[in-house]
């Protein structure tokens, strides 16, 4: 009975007859998805705020959009009134053009 004891221990188990991968295998996949989960977070970031940085910029285009269609309506409207040469005349004044032989005089404040 020793003999048939004894060749029951050689005789290798079905765990051993499956490869088991080492355990340096398991350390380099850990070290592989860990690397991969870090990347893809860091991606997700820095997307995020890229959207956030898109968006104020849309939103101060829009506030100058908002801002140039109230000039233009205001512009639209002096035009439109029925005054146009006085208003004009003012704007040609306000950017520096006069008559000619036109003297124009400014009173400057004294402080």
């Amino acid at each position: 009975m020793a003999t048939s004891t004894q060749s029951v221990n050689r005789r290798p188990s079905a765990k051993s007859k499956q490869k088991q991968p080492p355990k340096v295998w398991h350390f380099i996949k850990l070290v592989f998805f860990s690397t991969l989960l870090v990347y893809a977070a860091s991606v997700i970031i820095n997307t995020q705020a890229e959207i956030a940085e898109q968006k104020a910029t849309i939103e101060k285009l829009e506030a100058e959009i908002v801002e140039a269609q109230q000039e233009n309506d205001e512009y639209i409207r002096l035009l439109g009134d029925d005054d146009e040469y006085e208003y004009m005349l003012s704007a040609a004044i306000a950017r520096g053009y006069a008559y000619p032989r036109e003297t124009r005089y400014y009173a400057k404040s004294v402080e």
